[in-house]
């Protein structure tokens, strides 16, 4: 029969897939506000584009239009942004709570006693939204930000395309693409793929942010916690460095430490490291070429699960050559397998990943006990 552990960690493992298909929603939600407003927005910046004298003359009298022209991007852009930003706020506001309950209810679920489980204050969880940095930035930031940088790119493309005196219908494919391409050709889709990033990472951060309340509030049942790394082919190295380890409630990296980090801290009663994990062997590769239900059909059958004691750097060893070259390139790859480099060494203490010149000055014994020769090393 499976211990308390054992269940709580499964079904936080379960609960985090559905945070990611909760990211996955938000985003499409992002870039479905976006799209609903591309053709007015579109139709309009042409017409002032169409009003504007041809050709680039980088002079005070250029520097003033473009200066209006930012500003006219700005309040054309800023009904379509207002509602993403009010869209995130509140499904991050419902979620913080929805987190909370839910890492209750699995605890109490799935304890043999009846406990007695505090929770947040509705303060605490509202600055886990509000208050709370995210990859060094709050909320406020990360919003205005996505629509800053928005902004930028579209002026750049506007002063590149009045450099070389192109016409308002070419310079607006300079920003929403081709119909040929769906506008994939386009820097406004940079923006649309960056609706990504800002649900992953700030959807992450909520998620962890209101473990740690919880955590804190009940360190009578929740002795330490587990730094839980995915385990595919697109974790990052820190990640991998830091799966697996043990840590005191609330103290040491606490995720999202990178962008699109999917990371988390489960709870360990005990203070051991029980139960199962999913993970995936699959590479690139192995999906190349596969979309939509296909990919996900796939990587269903690719999915399977190990012991929860076991690491990433465990779960890397187990994996054929081609995976762990995908996961760390050919030469760290050789370090790994035959110089005896554990995965905390290719990373720094801030979690910045060596270089291998850097690793040739650190590690040459690894290097030799690898075969790897100075002339094999990239940028010696």
């Amino acid at each position: 029969m499976a211990t308390s552990n054992e269940r709580i960690r499964d079904d936080l493992t379960r609960h985090k897939i559905e945070l990611q298909r909760f990211a996955d929603g938000l985003a499409a939600r992002i870039r479905l506000i976006l799209n609903r407003a591309e053709p007015s927005v579109r139709r309009k910046l042409k017409a002032r584009l169409d009003n504007m004298a041809g050709g680039f003359d980088p002079g005070p009298a250029t520097t003033l239009r473009m200066i209006k022209l930012e500003r006219f991007i700005r309040d054309l852009n800023g009904p379509a942004f207002l509602e993403v930003s009010n869209l995130v706020r509140t499904e991050l506001t419902e979620l913080v709570r929805l987190e909370v309950e839910t890492t209750a209810a699995i605890i109490k679920a799935n304890l043999p006693v009846v406990v007695a489980l505090s929770v947040p204050s509705a303060r605490q969880l509202r600055s886990i939204v509000f208050a709370r940095p995210m990859q060094k930035q709050i909320l406020r930031d990360w919003l205005s930000n996505y629509e800053a940088a928005d902004r930028r790119r579209w002026m750049d493309e506007i002063r590149q395309g009045l450099i070389f005196n192109e016409t308002p219908t070419q310079i607006s494919r300079r920003i929403f693409g081709t119909s040929e391409l769906g506008g994939s050709d386009g820097v406004r889709n940079i923006t649309r793929r960056g609706a990504q990033t800002l649900a992953q990472t700030t959807t992450a951060a909520i998620n962890n942010g209101a473990l740690q309340d919880f955590y804190a509030a009940n360190a009578n049942v929740v002795k330490k916690e587990i730094y839980t790394a995915t385990l595919d082919s697109r974790t990052t190295p820190i990640c991998q460095s830091l799966d697996g380890n043990l840590y005191n409630v609330g103290e040491g990296p606490i995720p999202p430490i990178h962008l699109n980090c999917r990371s988390i801290r489960v709870p360990a009663i005990d203070g051991k490291r029980i139960g199962s994990r999913p993970s995936n062997a699959a590479t690139e590769a192995n999906l190349r070429g596969l979309r939509g239900p296909a990919r996900r059909r796939a990587v269903e059958k690719l999915v399977g699960q190990v012991p929860a004691e076991t690491t990433y750097a465990q779960f890397l060893a187990n994996q054929n050559v081609a995976f762990q070259n995908e996961v760390l390139g050919v030469t760290k790859g050789q370090l790994f397998r035959k110089g005896g480099l554990t995965l905390d060494r290719f990373v720094d203490s801030s979690g910045r990943t060596y270089t291998l010149p850097e690793l040739w000055q650190r590690e040459r014994a690894a290097f030799n006990a690898a075969g790897i020769t100075a002339n094999l090393v990239p940028g010696l």
